[in-house]
């Protein structure tokens, strides 16, 4: 018996139901980690080693094998120096005078056999699993990331040979340099957590090539809830980044699309009004009064087209903020007071004491707000109350998400009680000639999201349905220190009275210059024409040499192909420094237009213009 390679045991279970082993083999006790004598002296230390778990399993086969008198077999877990061990009981019962049962058995050590079932019936499991998640990239790996079996998708996502050996190689191979922190990090936390989802990684190929992909990544326990494996699926990102990019394309034609229709829809309409009234004016020619009336007509509507001009530009690039600072109590109860006239709407104002003030261009504000307040008043009927609240707000450094960065910020809540807006209607709400109300340009909320994000601002929206809609506008604000006294003329400019003057208009549009230079003659003054840049400071040289000096210069911004006013102010400046220079620009997305008076310039004259506006700048005000 002592060659058998199992351990034999004799064990006696008296009637009383008290066990005493007979016989126990050494091989047995070596097995099980036993002292021989101590358990033949004490049969209870013969299942001191067995697993609590497996305790009553042992109990009831053992009960059920001696009431029917059948052999027993029996596999189960034994703790031996610190390590699960599997065990298996056969034995054969035999009852002897007196009602004691004697059972004859063999202790086989199955560990090796027990895990190389679990083994099996994991990777059956797995295969199932991958034939349930194909044509998914799916990694098995061990607990430590190396890798245990990988499907075909898998392979070729890391372009690995197909018949290349890769078990035992660790998964971060695949990773790339800079997201290889992370994902060791993630790994360690999947202990806890048990699964992650959609984690994005810089991954490499066989080949060294890079791609952007995300991971879903799992950690497989057993029955008892210990961690047997992980399981990472693979993606590439590179195709579902192309077609959101593709989808977002063709969201930004079909807004594209919406402002070429809205546009061309309320220009042709305006240009309707403008050609059908001159038409009716030069009818009335013999009744001045009513030919003046019509013109009035048509001057109005080309105001309405200079203002949506004005809007468009804001909206598109240009109208840089021209910032000072700015208190913002006075400015927005002045827009609000404004939008809200001849409506049944109130305004309700809260604005602290030891409120910032903002650094910020002051008309463009007032049109924010405005824009805002008439929504509100629109979406209540033009009858009800908005409530406007104002206040501090200091962010860290880092901020992320929809605020900026970090700084002192002045916030501006406006809010209505109205229909509100839906939640599909939320993600369009700031794009251009977008609108669910049956009248109104949809260029206000468009305008104002271009203009306070010019400002380095953010504006949001949040609405619910029959409950109101509150807009939040956050604003810089302006340094602690108070703003610098304004700077003087320098001596030597004059600013001119009420005299006739000599006017030099450069422009490179023909039509500019002709239209200028009428407005300016019916004001009394003489003007001369120039084309570009080069041409104005050499007739400014010539005027100067001639003794006939130029009291005023009016330079268009940009020349196509040739010098801009922003060139030759600077040349100009040089030959005639007591000159007054006025820069004329329809888009003021520009750092001169800004600052002015920065660059050399006395005034701004935005374009289109009046004659009102014209005369102003030439003879009333030093800055316009």
């Amino acid at each position: 018996m002592r060659r058998i390679p199992n351990g034999v045991y004799t064990l006696r279970m008296r009637a009383d139901g008290r066990p005493t082993f007979e016989y126990l083999s050494p091989r047995a006790c070596l097995m099980l980690g036993y002292d021989h004598d101590a358990v033949l002296a004490d049969a209870d230390l013969g299942f001191a080693g067995l697993h609590p778990e497996d305790l009553d399993d042992l109990y009831r086969a053992n009960k059920t094998a001696t009431r029917a008198g059948d052999p027993l077999s029996w596999e189960g877990r034994f703790v031996v120096d610190g390590s699960i061990r599997w065990i298996r009981l056969d034995a054969h019962q035999t009852v002897v005078p007196g009602g004691d049962v004697l059972w004859n058995g063999v202790v086989s050590d199955v560990t090796d056999r027990r895990l190389a079932q679990d083994e099996l019936r994991d990777r059956e499991q797995l295969y199932r699993l991958l034939n349930e998640l194909a044509p998914n990239a799916i990694t098995v790996s061990d607990l430590e990331g190396r890798i245990r079996m990988l499907n075909r998708p898998a392979r070729q996502l890391f372009g690995e040979d197909e018949d290349a050996d890769l078990v035992g190689r660790s998964v971060f191979d695949w990773v790339a340099p800079d997201s290889l922190e992370l994902a060791q990090a993630k790994f360690l936390e999947l202990f806890t957590v048990s699964r992650f989802q959609g984690l994005e990684f810089g991954f490499l190929r066989r080949d060294g090539s890079r791609f952007d992909g995300e991971a879903d990544v799992s950690l497989v326990r057993d029955e008892q809830g210990r961690p047997r494996m992980v399981i990472i699926v693979a993606s590439d990102l590179t195709q579902r980044r192309r077609l959101e990019g593709e989808r977002l394309r063709l969201q930004k034609l079909e807004a594209i699309g919406t402002l070429a229709g809205g546009l061309a829809h309320d220009f042709n309409n305006l240009l309707q009004g403008v050609f059908g009234y001159i038409s009716l004016a030069r009818m009335k020619l013999e009744d001045p009064a009513a030919a003046a009336a019509m013109l009035a007509q048509a001057e109005r509507a080309s105001g309405q087209a200079v203002s949506l001009t004005s809007q468009l530009l804001t909206f598109a690039k240009g109208g840089k903020p021209q910032k000072k600072r700015l208190s913002l109590p006075a400015v927005v109860e002045g827009a609000t007071h404004f939008a809200l006239s001849g409506t049944s709407t109130v305004c309700a104002l809260d604005a602290p004491a030891g409120l910032w003030d903002a650094d910020a261009d002051e008309g463009q504000i007032v049109q924010v707000v405005q824009n805002i307040v008439m929504n509100a008043s629109q979406a209540m009927q033009q009858a009800g109350v908005v409530r406007i609240e104002m206040a501090n707000l200091e962010l860290p450094g880092g901020s992320d998400g929809a605020l900026p960065a970090g700084g002192r910020f002045v916030v501006v809540r406006i809010a209505d009680a109205g229909v509100g807006i839906a939640p599909s209607y939320l993600p369009r709400i700031f794009d251009p000639y977008f609108t669910t109300k049956q009248s109104g340009s949809g260029l206000g909320l468009a305008t104002a999201w271009s203009i306070v994000k010019r400002h380095g601002g953010t504006i949001s929206v949040t609405s619910e349905p029959g409950r109101g809609t509150t807009f939040e506008v956050l604003l810089p604000a302006a340094a602690a220190e108070a703003d610098p006294t304004p700077a003087e003329t320098p001596p030597g400019r004059e600013v001119p009275g009420q005299r006739r003057l000599r006017v030099l208009v450069m422009d490179d549009e023909e039509l500019i210059r002709s239209v200028a230079g009428a407005m300016i003659g019916s004001l009394g003054h003489t003007v001369d024409e120039a084309v570009d840049g080069r041409e104005a400071v050499a007739m400014v040289e010539r005027a100067l040499a001639a003794g006939q000096p130029y009291d005023i210069v009016v330079l268009d911004l940009t020349v196509r192909g040739g010098m801009g006013g922003d060139e030759a102010i600077g040349l100009i400046r040089a030959l005639a420094p007591g000159i007054r220079a006025v820069v004329s620009s329809g888009y003021s997305d520009s750092a001169v237009v800004a600052e002015f008076r920065a660059h050399g310039f006395d005034a701004f004259l935005n374009k289109p213009y009046t004659l009102e506006a014209l005369h102003e700048v030439l003879v009333v005000s030093p800055a316009h």
